[in-house]
């Protein structure tokens, strides 16, 4: 499968998108929100949790170790280049990510953790047990919001957020 690569994406050696960071929540299509974003950062400081924070280019991108996104859209609100926007159908999530976590999980080397599991509300990670005792965390991707509390609270930073590799659904206008 053959993806595109902005300009940004190959100036850094990005080939995958793989180092491009989340964008704040209800932001444009990619291309569209580096369009319309003046790298203003009122978004920065209308968020209340403090995870949005200057990204590559000065844009925007949101650090979920410094906190979780409670949706509020104070950021949304603050944007008056439109590079954020709340859709037209309220159904549509703010975002697409997916929860990931890497094998220096402490669950995963023997040491009774399930920070993550414990601190998500929709229930997106949960702890599978195993013979000898030992709980192996699963990730539901349907169920996650993408609100970043377990990357927050998790100890060994085992646990990373991600967009999701598909087309969003927001309006490009």
């Amino acid at each position: 499968m053959q993806t595109s690569v902005d300009r940004f994406q190959f100036l850094r050696g990005d080939l995958r998108g793989s180092r491009r960071g989340i964008r704040p929540p209800w932001s444009r299509p990619e291309a569209r929100f580096i369009d319309l974003c003046e790298r203003c950062s009122e978004c920065l400081h209308a968020c209340p949790n403090g995870i949005i924070e200057n990204g590559p280019g000065g844009y925007p991108v949101v650090n979920f170790t410094h906190g979780f996104c409670t949706f509020c859209g104070d950021c949304v609100k603050a944007c008056s280049h439109e590079a954020l926007r709340f859709p037209a159908d309220p159904t549509i999530p703010p975002w697409m990510l997916e929860v990931a976590i890497d094998s220096s999980c402490l669950s995963l080397n023997g040491v009774v953790c399930r920070s993550c599991g414990d601190i998500c509300e929709e229930a997106a990670i949960r702890f599978k047990p195993q013979t000898g005792g030992r709980a192996v965390p699963l990730s539901d991707p349907s169920a996650c919001t993408g609100c970043g509390e377990c990357v927050s609270v998790c100890p060994s930073h085992s646990v990373t957020i991600t967009p999701i590799k598909t087309i969003r659904h927001t309006s490009k206008t």
